[in-house]
């Protein structure tokens, strides 16, 4: 039987134990400008202290793949280098601690569109989609 610091092995990777951090939306990156959805030093430090506490895979919150399928404006983002460059800066860090790096990739859909419910109405017809930003 195996118990909860045995390595953990999937495929051709081996995790160190089973203690895992799952995905937590932080919304916590830039809304607008240069870096719009780009992990700060705030996800630094936050990815960082647990992957030195010894957390053995750590998978990053729900990360965009692309500006309009954010769930929210301040949701990272991996749809430009430097998101990416800045998502390899955390990646490296915790690989340095033993911690193995995972992403919750995301993509909302309509769902961010939609500001506003459709009004009111009498027909079966659909009410015109609204930006929500940007």
């Amino acid at each position: 039987m195996s118990t909860l610091f045995d390595p953990f092995p999937l495929r051709s990777l081996s995790v160190p134990h089973r203690v895992w951090m799952a995905p937590m939306c932080q919304y916590s990156a830039e809304v607008s400008g240069p870096e719009t959805g780009v992990a700060n030093d705030w996800h630094f430090a936050h990815y960082a202290a647990r992957a030195a506490g010894g957390t053995g895979l750590i998978l990053l919150e729900a990360t965009a793949v692309s500006p309009e399928g954010r769930i929210s404006p301040a949701d990272l983002g991996l749809w430009n280098d430097t998101q990416a460059e800045a998502l390899g800066r955390i990646t490296r860090f915790l690989k340095s601690q033993g911690t193995v790096p995972g992403i919750q990739l995301a993509h909302a859909s309509l769902r961010n569109l939609q500001s506003q419910p459709p009004p009111p109405t009498c027909t079966n017809e659909r009410a015109p989609i609204r930006g929500h930003w940007g």
